[in-house]
């Protein structure tokens, strides 16, 4: 298992992370949702019959959380220096090596159920999921995280054992460390069984159908207030036009240096809270802008970001403007190398999915050598494929 440590002595804090390169695309079939609840049994199960690996971190006045994404489960934690090397052994032991019972499922699955339930009736979520649903339509990528309350419900224990030992057995998993490294305790507290049991870096993306041409209808605008979120497919994770994709997100964001917070703030006062970012993941990706704003007002916002995206299409951007998006964009990903606990949750997912130790430095060199012709076609990718999904929608309850 690599472990990828980070040296800073001169902090008395550690972040780590331990990622797992299994996510819920990986879900097998009819079973959404077992990635998901399998992150939430790890961190909650008794750890060698003890308190669980949240409670024990907690007791050591520490925090700690995980996450579940498309393609990575993920532990983290932000301790004392002095307590990392054991808590990094039991993050190891808790993934590898937990206690599963049909009484914590049972539990668990509770939980999740109104974990679900406030997933519905929240705008936001309900909004991301149906753009997922537009953007990658009959793609893995388009799988809710958390599963449906019917999924979870036919989640039972061997079925998520078997998800548990092939997923341990096939993916890769990594250990990031960003602290002042005391090494030879770190390997010290590591399980060689754990350490045996651990998946190694090798080919782990099974071919899926690939991502059709989004075709949702048009939106329905609500009276009153609505969020709606536009965007297009992107490229990859490894893409080097993905590069262009970010720095658009920043020319179009809400920072009051780009173009868009000039027109929607300034100009027309459509809108007061939105933004525009890239998500990508080891074959595909996504661009969009997320606005709230009044339903009347939803076909103008979306009519300026089209104009917007077809002017830069056309022109490209402004020398100042992409010099100011450029470094909007590199001081958001320095900044976030410079946390220690989302610094290791980076580089170990990024480990997991793309095989590779990720370099926040190279990345903010990188993006000074986008040129305003690559924002263009960046641009002009959105343009063309733009699409358009609306939360509280104008339909009747019972035809959602």
């Amino acid at each position: 298992m690599p472990l990828l440590l980070t040296s800073t002595a001169d902090q008395h804090t550690v972040g780590i992370a331990l990622s797992l390169g299994f996510g819920s695309r990986d879900d097998p079939p009819g079973l959404s949702g077992a990635a998901h609840l399998l992150e939430r049994l790890v961190m909650s199960v008794p750890l060698q019959g003890g308190p669980s690996l949240s409670e024990r971190i907690e007791q050591l006045g520490g925090t700690s959380n995980a996450m579940t994404e498309p393609e990575s489960l993920t532990i983290h934690a932000r301790v004392l220096t002095d307590d990392a090397p054991v808590v990094a052994g039991w993050m190891l032991d808790a993934l590898t090596q937990p206690a599963l019972s049909n009484e914590a499922l049972d539990r668990e699955r509770q939980i999740v159920a109104q974990e679900l339930a406030v997933a519905a009736a929240d705008p936001a979520d309900a909004l991301q999921s149906a753009f997922l649903d537009a953007v990658f339509p009959g793609h893995p990528l388009a799988t809710a995280v958390g599963g449906t309350p019917s999924s979870v419900e036919r989640i039972t224990l061997d079925p998520l054992l078997q998800v548990h030992q092939r997923a341990l057995a096939t993916v890769p998993l990594a250990l990031a460390y960003v602290g002042n490294v005391q090494e030879a305790a770190l390997r010290k507290r590591m399980s060689p069984l754990a350490m045996a049991r651990a998946g190694g870096v090798r080919p782990r993306r099974s071919p899926h159908a690939p991502v059709g041409r989004p075709n949702p209808p048009d939106p329905t605008w609500p009276d009153g207030f609505c969020w709606l979120l536009a965007g297009a497919p992107a490229p990859a994770v490894t893409d080097p036009q993905r590069d262009a994709f970010v720095l658009l997100g920043h020319l179009l964001g809400a920072s009051p240096a780009s173009r868009m917070y000039r027109c929607l703030r300034d100009e027309h006062g459509l809108a007061y809270a939105f933004r525009a970012w890239t998500r990508a993941y080891s074959d595909a990706g996504f661009w969009c802008f997320l606005a709230g704003t009044d339903g009347a007002n939803g076909p103008e916002v979306v009519q300026l970001l089209h104009a917007e995206l077809t002017r830069l299409a056309q022109q490209g951007p402004a020398p100042a403007d992409l010099e100011a998006a450029v470094r909007h964009a590199r001081t958001e990903l320095l900044q976030k190398a410079e946390n220690g606990v989302d610094s290791a949750v980076v580089m170990a997912s990024h480990y997991c999915v793309n095989g590779a130790v990720r370099c926040p430095e190279a990345e903010a060199a990188r993006l000074a050598h986008v040129t305003a012709a690559d924002v263009a076609g960046a641009a002009a990718v959105v343009a063309d494929g733009l699409l358009v999904v609306v939360r509280p929608d104008g339909r009747a309850r019972d035809e959602c």
